[in-house]
């Protein structure tokens, strides 16, 4: 079965929003994960209302139904606007990538873009403003393999958590790479689960850690849709 075959939909994760949390009933508890950037607006239009940061989860479960369930968080300032994701709990299970019947026995893995939106309901499936065409967020729920899909994948190993991620297309030199990786780990896989783990290799872009860990900063990019270039992972 041929990775790039799947078919994805968005889920949702709780976001704070901007600013110091207060400490009491509705105190959410340290954030697992806080990420800083800004959004830039390229549109010869207005946006108009308010435009939020959304971060959308994008699931493979190996179904054609595509569907968008982005949670937002305020951004503050003038465009430029800078804005602030702090996440306080995992990805719901659902929004997991769990590719075990499959029979990629491996951790589960969850993958989010960071888009710009009015609201939840205009964010994911291609519907947003903009979004951060070089960087997605990574949470992965446990020990990964070492030689397994997600491996290949991300380029080697990540520990259990979120993880700032960064894109690069599938051209030239990263094309070629990811192309002679997949080729060799195919000829030397001996088992149905190793030439399906091979896949891991064969995404349409390569995404590998950010060097500056948690505080890489994000761009989100408003512009026409067709000149914008979502990380589409799946």
């Amino acid at each position: 079965m041929n990775f790039r075959s799947m078919l994805s939909c968005a889920l949702p994760l709780l976001l704070a929003a901007c600013g110091d949390p207060q400490v009491g009933s509705e105190y959410p508890g340290e954030a697992l994960l806080t990420v800083e950037g800004t959004i830039v607006n390229e549109l010869d239009v207005a946006p108009a209302g308010p435009v939020d940061a959304v971060l959308v989860w994008n699931t493979v479960h190996g179904s054609s139904d595509v569907e968008s369930f982005p949670a937002r968080a305020a951004v503050t300032g003038s465009f430029p606007a800078s804005f602030t994701l702090s996440i306080h709990e995992p990805p719901q299970e659902i929004a997991l990538n769990d590719f075990s019947k499959e029979g990629l026995v491996d951790t589960r893995v969850g993958i989010a873009t960071i888009e710009a939106a009015l609201d939840e309901a205009s964010a994911g499936e291609g519907t947003s403003l903009g979004v951060d065409e070089d960087h997605v967020i990574v949470y992965v729920e446990s020990e990964m393999a070492e030689d397994g899909f997600w491996s290949k994948f991300f380029g080697g190993q990540l520990s259990p958590g979120f993880h700032v991620m960064d894109v690069f297309r599938r051209e030239g030199e990263v094309d070629a790479e990811l192309q002679a990786a997949f080729d060799a780990c195919d000829a030397a896989a001996t088992t149905e689960a190793e030439h399906k783990a091979c896949y891991g290799y064969d995404a349409k872009i390569k995404i590998r850690p950010s060097a500056g860990g948690s505080s890489t900063m994000l761009t989100v990019r408003m512009a026409p849709s067709e000149d914008l270039t979502s990380p589409d992972w799946h």
